[in-house]
């Protein structure tokens, strides 16, 4: 089956790019001043500050970092950062987040400071390798809610992708070319293979480009024979278009990304019978329009309007040992599902004096899902709020940020406010010191509640009477700029969390029929945990450690007061790079140690209930890259990922949705890559 080539549609882009008065917090800045003005962000934000000033902390993932990291997808981004955790889930081909111990269907996912549509998966999440890699400018994480300023689903944190912007370069024109095993596996019909190519002109005031790519996973066999895979073929076309305009006072932008990706999930033959074959067919189109006003040096008005559109679709083939290949009858072998987004946010930020600022703002969110396995066929969520946010700042080393948010809600009773207070305290010059307290909450999403799912082996049945998750969180960090001189620079970071969470969304077994399962709303969970950062510049030398420690709410304490009432687990991670200057050469190298992660679960024995722990085991992965630059234009970027070679960790726990007992899926083993980068400018 071939991609039909939808991304290529003619699109106006209106680039937003406002300069530190005349930008919107909601991802976008100039470029020009992001190279002069160094760690600056936008999550969360009035307009564009300093890491430093922000309220918030904020974790920034730079452009260089990513192609330090030869990176084909954001996960490969991700995964070496603490407190954030990957599975793979083989049955559907994507994976599996946890943000500070909680699930990534706790996790606003931004695209310019616009919220993604779209979860998928049992796992209820947004699939983060679906967004193009080679148009991420840098990467914004807050932990911890922000429920006040983004709403439902932000109850774990923020992660904004910042996409790249036209420059100053009048012409640009970009390629990428790049090559990997999948374990020792390559060539036509295996490996990874990716290209993807991108152009931006200015003119005046005007500034547009576009780009458009393709990733093509072959999967991995592993130790499976036949026509089975291990992990399923993944191919996708990834496309984005834009074209802006700016003057003194205004700015417009408008955007587009889209997606085409096909999963190929192959199966073996059984005698004479056919093999079923499976297709996952996904397809995202995201629009997006911000513009911003500036009326005075004081008021500033910011809209964004987006919509997507976002289908999922399942065909299953039966591939016979003649060659013959017949559509499938079988019962859940086929279905459609489509999801239609729509998001206005208009804020406006006035600043009254040197000391007092507001920001009110209203968000509308529209959700609509059709298709075979919703409720009803068609399901439509719709959330209406208004946020007032002020930044108090009563003498020079001191800000407070208070907040809240109205809600109103079609499908569920959301809180009526949602109140947050954001502080910082600069102790010195060189200790900062931040204090928050944030009521977060998690709206139940239409696949919770109206999503109902049927194959041979079980059955996914939504809840519509769930109620929305509600947490107290409470987050603190210190910051401190141990040492800065000419060459050197030392700085160190503290934070620790603290999540209390009610009617947590969760699975439920059917007590009269074990293989359905739904959602329902349990009573308590919590998470707490510290982190602690190191990070060292001499010369051309860069390094950073990091040690993390969360602890999970162990639910069966209620019911066994003698059992712990929470469980630990550590990480550690840390990243060396090198540069050589005067030949255009640095070496990276990145290491994560993900710690064994204990729990608790029922198991049935002779009959018998009984709480047992079970646990999965840590383990050990590393990349070493490479970058080289070869005259003006090129570079060529090379390197072993996962040079641990780990596949599998073994699970004690008891097999979940499509899960098997005694292993997790990790990797696909040590892996080497090679790329080739074009940066040509007029």
């Amino acid at each position: 089956m071939k991609h039909k080539l939808f991304l290529l549609i003619t699109a106006l882009q209106i680039f937003y790019a406002a300069t530190a008065q005349q930008s919107t917090a909601n991802g976008f800045v100039d470029s020009i001043h992001v190279n002069e003005l160094k760690e600056i962000v936008v999550t969360g934000q009035y307009k564009p500050q300093s890491l430093k000033n922000s309220v918030y902390q904020i974790r920034i993932i730079s452009k260089e970092k990513i192609q330090q990291q030869g990176a084909t997808k954001l996960q490969d981004v991700l995964n070496n950062e603490l407190n954030l955790r990957f599975t793979q889930d083989l049955a559907t081909g994507g994976s599996d987040m946890t943000m500070l111990g909680l699930g990534g269907q706790n996790v606003k996912i931004l695209l310019d400071g616009v919220p993604m549509i779209g979860r998928q998966g049992t796992s209820n999440e947004i699939n983060i390798n679906q967004i193009d890699i080679n148009t991420i400018e840098r990467i914004e994480i807050v932990e911890g809610p922000l429920s006040v300023v983004y709403g439902a689903d932000a109850l774990a944190g923020v992660i904004n992708i910042i996409t790249k912007k036209p420059t100053g370069k009048k012409l640009l024109i970009t390629a990428r070319l790049q090559e990997e095993t999948v374990g020792n596996e390559y060539g036509l019909q295996q490996g990874i293979h990716n290209q993807h190519a991108g152009i931006s002109y200015n003119y005046k005031n005007w500034q547009l480009g576009g780009g458009i790519g393709r990733n093509l996973f072959n999967g991995w066999r592993g130790d499976t024979t036949g026509r089975e895979l291990r992990w399923h073929k993944k191919d996708q076309i990834v496309g984005n278009g834009f074209m802006g305009y700016q003057s003194d006072r205004f700015s417009i932008y408008y955007r587009f990304d889209g997606l085409d990706e096909i999963i190929t999930n192959p199966s073996n033959r059984i005698g004479n019978e056919p093999a079923t074959d499976q297709d996952y067919l996904t397809k995202r189109l995201m629009q997006q329009l911000q513009s911003a006003y500036t009326f005075n040096g004081k008021l500033l008005a910011n809209a964004q309007l987006s919509y997507t559109n976002f289908s999922r679709q399942v065909y299953s083939t039966l591939n016979y040992p003649n060659g013959d290949v017949r559509v499938s009858t079988a019962t859940g072998a086929h279905s459609m599902n489509r999801v239609n987004g729509l998001t206005l946010r208009a804020t406006v930020s006035y600043r009254a004096s040197s000391i007092i600022s507001f920001q009110p703002g209203v968000d509308i969110n529209s959700e609509t899902g059709e298709g075979e396995r919703i409720k009803a066929g068609t399901q439509r969520i719709s959330d209406y709020a208004f946020f007032f946010t002020s930044e108090i700042t009563p003498f020079k080393r001191i800000s407070i940020r208070p907040g809240f948010r109205v809600i109103h809600n079609s499908a569920y009773q959301a809180p009526p406010v949602i109140p947050s207070i954001n502080t910082k305290f600069a102790i010195s010059k060189a200790i900062d010191l931040r204090l928050a307290y944030a009521r977060g909450f998690r709206a139940p999403s239409l696949r919770e509640l109206y999503f109902d799912f049927q194959d041979a082996s079980h059955d996914i049945v939504g809840n519509p009477n769930l109620k929305a998750e509600k947490s107290n969180s409470f987050t603190a960090s210190i910051n401190w700029k141990v040492l800065q001189q000419k060459n050197f620079q030392l700085t160190s970071t503290l934070t620790g969390f603290f999540n209390d969470i009610e009617n947590m969304i969760s699975y439920v077994q059917d007590a009269n029929n074990p293989r359905v399962t739904s959602y329902s709303n349990i009573e308590k969970y919590k998470t707490r945990g510290t982190t602690l950062t190191g990070n060292l510049i001499y010369k051309n030398l860069s390094a950073s450690l990091g040690f993390s420690l969360i602890a999970y709410y162990n639910q069966y304490v209620n019911s066994n007061k003698s059992l712990p009432s929470f469980t630990n687990s550590a990480e550690i991670n840390s990243s060396v790079n090198y540069s050589f200057k005067k030949i255009g050469l640095d070496i990276n190298a990145f290491y994560k140690f993900t710690g064994k992660r204990p729990y608790y679960q029922t198991s049935f024995e002779n009959n018998q209930q009984q709480i047992i722990e079970v646990a999965t085991e840590g383990f050990h992965w590393i990349d070493i890259t490479a970058n080289k630059k070869i005259g003006r234009y090129l570079g060529l970027n090379a390197g072993l990922r996962n040079l641990a070679n780990i596949t599998t960790v073994n699970s004690t726990a008891n097999g979940g949705i499509h899960s098997t007992d005694g292993a997790k899926p990790i990797g696909y083993g040590r892996s080497v890559f090679v790329g080739l980068i074009v940066n040509w400018e007029k």
